[in-house]
């Protein structure tokens, strides 16, 4: 099985969601992957560059098997860091990447940069290299006002571009709360599309494993 991590903006825990899935599969006995084919904003260390996200992963877990294809400096697009740095991103060497990858494992992740939109490579979007890749999309949104109409906007281009959607997980939700957006956010979102809400992901100090199994189940 594969499914591509995107979400409705930045910054609303595609990686959380891609390490906690990759840990519950884990933990079920599956040999799990996560592949970041386009990484910006890379850490300088000692040892050279390295992909935080990735790195976040390995946190959870040493044996999750991870892989990058592109490695780039600077928080911002995928596409503006490799123009900066002189790189051509090949969609090409991402497939390749990507075929020989997947077949190490049962189960692979692939994290997005940004959003469904967000500019991959020059005149490539994120959408371009899910249907490129050819992998249903797992859509990770948050609960909070405004959040409705950006869940909405992906769902439909990415339907409007023949993507396929798994499902959406709405995470940070909070523990307790008073905020009527939050209250009834999946309740509005089950009125506007006939979209598989995988679940919800609590906004907690530690991770939830017990909330990733239960939507391993639904995957």
């Amino acid at each position: 099985m594969e499914y591509f991590i995107t979400g409705i903006d930045t910054d609303i825990g595609k990686t959380y969601i891609t390490k906690g899935l990759s840990l519950a599969f884990e933990k079920c006995g599956k040999k799990t992957g996560v592949y970041k084919p386009l990484q910006s904003g890379a850490v300088k260390t000692n040892n050279g560059l390295k992909a935080p996200d990735l790195e976040a992963v390995k946190e959870l877990s040493s044996t999750i098997r991870t892989k990058y294809s592109y490695l780039l400096e600077g928080e911002v697009s995928p596409a503006l860091a490799a123009r900066l740095a002189g790189v051509n991103i090949s969609i090409e060497k991402i497939k390749s990447d990507f075929e020989s990858f997947k077949k190490r494992n049962d189960i692979t992740f692939v994290e997005g940069a940004g959003g469904i939109l967000a500019p991959a490579a020059d005149s490539i979007l994120c959408a371009d290299l899910i249907k490129n890749l050819n992998i249903p999309v797992i859509i990770v949104t948050v609960p909070f006002l405004g959040r409705l109409n950006h869940t909405l906007l992906t769902i439909y281009y990415a339907k409007a571009n023949n993507i396929n959607i798994k499902g959406i997980v709405v995470n940070k939700v909070p523990q307790k709360t008073d905020d009527l957006a939050v209250l009834n956010f999946v309740d509005e979102l089950k009125m506007y599309t006939d979209v598989k809400i995988l679940g919800e992901i609590h906004d907690t100090p530690q991770l939830k494993l017990d909330e990733f199994v239960s939507l391993t189940n639904k995957l």
